[in-house]
């Protein structure tokens, strides 16, 4: 039976802002996925973890990013790429999301797809979505990975070439991957130049602890800043780093789940997203992976009811201030806005049971 915080969380408009495409295959699609590359590919196998990955059911538990070429070893291809982002969009419209911001790396794979033919599979994904009436909004982010600053400025290429012919889905750049890797502090100035030609970015940043690093991209100052785990004092991470986040008042991507899996918080209880909002920070609810973790948005909304003790009405108002942080224009936030207002006004039985 669906609890009324079930229901609440479940239905309440909510904007996903950091989600990556493969990370987010559910048991379901990778099996769909997985038939798919049987009949594209007799007799080979994707990798070979894949069958037990999918019948356990796994999760990520730790920084083990070897998982991902698990996940990743069925989008080789530019139709299973399509059919990914297809599903991700309709679990995300289902779990109530109404603005998503879906993000991935650029991915050639010999003699199957191009980097652009990945980019171009997964916008065609997004098109297909919406031919097929989903009332979500998506908009899709290229991703910068970490330990491969040699593709920067190909893959930049990429976006910039793709925002001048899909301005209403190119919404900006993700730097993420493996933060043991290599130094963001180097791509500051060409991220800089970028943002002159009103590129939007959201860097993965403090997800362990890198004071230096931290600091130098706190002074930045990104669009916003994904995860923060070791930011707080109170977390692991240090006043300084705090005093900076305060200065620039940058926003911050928190995924729960993701982060206690990953053990970088020790529990929901204690996770940074709390001690964050306390000290005047905003924050946005995420999923990051909710295939490799197991996890909703809904019920990252719900964790943070029963472990922070936030009531209905400040989860409303969360999900409605996430709204001025989507990497898109006024006049689309304005219309999330007045669908959020409008939403609250026909469903007030929800916010009294």
């Amino acid at each position: 039976m669906t609890s009324s915080l079930d229901q609440f969380c479940q239905r309440i408009p909510k904007c996903e802002l950091h989600a990556h495409l493969n990370g987010s295959l559910s048991t379901k699609t990778m099996k769909k996925l997985l038939k798919h590359h049987q009949d594209k590919y007799p007799g080979e196998i994707p990798h070979e973890k894949l069958n037990d990955y999918i019948e356990k059911n796994q999760q990520m538990e730790g920084l083990d990013f070897g998982i991902f070429d698990v996940v990743r070893s069925i989008t080789d291809n530019p139709a299973a790429v399509r059919m990914a982002t297809y599903d991700v969009i309709q679990e995300f419209e289902q779990d109530g999301v109404r603005y998503l911001e879906l993000r991935s790396t650029p991915r050639g794979v010999e003699g199957r797809m191009t980097k652009s033919e990945y980019c171009d599979s997964v916008i065609d994904g997004i098109l297909d979505a919406q031919k097929d009436g989903f009332e979500i909004i998506v908009r899709f982010l290229i991703s910068i990975d970490r330990r491969k600053l040699e593709d920067f400025d190909e893959n930049v290429g990429l976006f910039l070439k793709l925002r001048k012919r899909y301005p209403e889905i190119l919404a900006g750049l993700d730097i993420s991957g493996d933060p043991r890797v290599n130094s963001i502090t180097e791509l500051l100035p060409k991220l800089g130049e970028l943002r002159e030609q009103g590129v939007k970015c959201s860097i993965h940043s403090a997800e362990i602890l890198n004071e230096s690093e931290t600091i130098d991209v706190l002074r930045y100052k990104p669009d916003r800043i994904g995860h923060g785990t070791f930011i707080h004092p109170e977390t692991g991470g240090t006043q300084h780093q705090l005093d900076e986040l305060l200065r620039t008042e940058t926003p911050v991507e928190c995924c729960l789940t993701s982060n206690v899996l990953c053990k970088t918080s020790p529990s929901y209880a204690k996770h940074h997203a709390n001690y964050l909002h306390n000290d005047g920070i905003s924050i946005m609810l995420c999923t990051d992976d909710k295939g490799v973790f197991k996890c909703s948005l809904s019920g990252e909304y719900e964790l943070a009811m029963k472990h922070f003790g936030w009531d209905k009405d400040f989860m409303f108002n969360l999900s409605f201030s996430s709204i001025d942080h989507i990497f898109a224009t006024d006049e689309i936030k304005m219309k999330l806005k007045k669908e959020w207002e409008q939403w609250k006004m026909n469903n007030q039985h929800l916010f009294e049971c």
